[in-house]
């Protein structure tokens, strides 16, 4: 019996969709924890079955998906197109092919997307399931580090791994899952629920959201959580006054009570941040992000049709670049591993790419978001608290690096979803 069950749900594309998206969606865990290879995790096995489900679509299922003609595929196409010939100026083949394969997998995810898209209730609940365990491994590394160490040392995939410490080093968190784009989705609930259980769910997933990015002290992340709570207090509340109101009371409850934790343990919070109080921390890494910008454009005049090559960027900085002298390894380390990205999604297209990807990526933009803002004006709230999620998301690729499986599988599943 159990046999039977396990093979008829290793049958249903669907249910192995949705475990795929979350496993993308939550940190990369060890498949077998003693053998620490990056072949072994949670991410390279969420690849594998995207592949093998998209293989089945089309060689067994015999599903075409070119027959709507949608414009997200023209673009994802003629992205890659562009992502595949910057090989030409490639110096580094690894580091190439290192990010070649997470544009590869999020357009296979986009294009099973596609596929399920009337599911999309279920497709926002592995959001919020995967919420919770975000929230839970979050909470151990701000409660208890030395504690989260030892158990992510067996337990979490290496890479992911070192720039979590790093970061436990500079007093942040940093997971990269993007839990902020799960906002609208809460309020769209919020608005639809008769059910008070459900709405004390829906209350809980509102807290473990907010209060991991405010703890988290990245500005970029409270960015995208204040864009998340306005457009969507714009655009789907409309007369919910009453909720409107407990909402409002709750994100300011978590707001200043992550200040005082912060400031008691840490001695400074997301605030000090944004007023800039600290030249190093603050100050410095805008000025890091603007000298990108202008050494984006450097390398792509060196290289005008197709960039420096995808995933080159660090290759092609000047030798005094690459020098990082501190007073501790972890900020060496941290210094580094920032050099490979100039931290800016635009810069990031110009230096890799080329001026061509550039204008196509801004004509890209644009189209969606002339799209959108007609679909907010007129459509369903389900559709425009996905439009607010793809925005959130966007808000992190101006000012972060966008290289990760699970941001290119996002960014192209909300674009299939719209």
């Amino acid at each position: 019996m159990v046999i039977n069950y396990l093979k008829k749900f290793l049958q249903n594309n669907l249910y192995l969709f949705l475990i795929c998206l979350f496993l993308i969606k939550v940190p990369p865990f060890y498949i077998f924890p003693p053998i620490k290879n990056g072949f072994l995790t949670t991410h390279t096995f969420a690849r594998l079955i995207i592949v093998i489900l998209f293989l089945k679509q089309i060689f067994i299922n015999k599903k075409s998906f070119f027959y709507k003609r949608k414009p997200v595929i023209i673009f994802f196409l003629i992205y890659f197109g562009f992502v595949s010939l910057s090989i030409i100026s490639t110096v580094n083949i690894k580091d190439y092919l290192l990010r070649y394969k997470d544009i590869v997998f999020p357009g296979l995810f986009m294009f099973l997307t596609l596929l399920f898209k009337n599911k999309k209730n279920a497709i926002i609940k592995i959001f919020f399931y995967a919420a919770i365990v975000n929230f839970c491994y979050q909470m151990l590394i701000f409660i208890n580090p030395g504690a989260f160490t030892s158990f992510a040392s067996f337990f979490v995939y290496s890479n992911h791994l070192e720039l979590v410490l790093i970061n436990i080093g500079r007093a942040r968190i940093f997971i990269e899952t993007y839990d902020e784009i799960v906002i609208p989705f809460v309020f769209f609930y919020l608005i639809k629920s008769k059910n008070d259980r459900e709405k004390v769910f829906l209350y809980l997933i509102l807290i473990f959201i907010s209060l991991p990015s405010f703890l988290s002290n990245f500005r970029s992340r409270i960015l995208m959580l204040f864009f998340s709570f306005i457009a969507s207090f714009f655009f789907l509340t409309k007369k919910k006054f009453s909720q409107k109101f407990l909402i409002f009371i709750l994100l300011i409850f978590i707001g200043y009570f992550s200040y005082v934790i912060l400031n008691y343990n840490f001695n400074f919070s997301f605030v000090d941040r944004f007023a800039l109080v600290d030249k190093k921390e603050d100050v410095n890494t805008i000025r890091y992000r603007w000298n990108n910008i202008i050494m984006s454009e450097e390398m792509a005049q060196s290289q005008p049709l197709f960039g420096v090559g995808l995933g080159n960027y660090y290759d092609n900085l000047p030798p005094e670049k690459k020098n990082f002298l501190s007073l501790s390894n972890w900020q060496n380390k941290e210094a580094q591993i920032a050099s490979t990205n100039p931290h800016n999604i635009f810069a990031q297209i110009l230096s890799e790419l080329g001026f061509l990807s550039l204008l196509f990526y801004l004509i890209m933009i644009s189209y969606f978001a002339i799209s959108d803002i007609k679909i907010l004006l007129t459509q369903n709230n389900f559709t425009k608290a996905i439009i607010i999620s793809f925005w959130s998301l966007f808000i992190f690729s101006l000012f972060n690096p966008t290289t990760t499986l699970t941001y290119n599988s996002l960014f192209w599943i909300l674009r299939a979803l719209i």
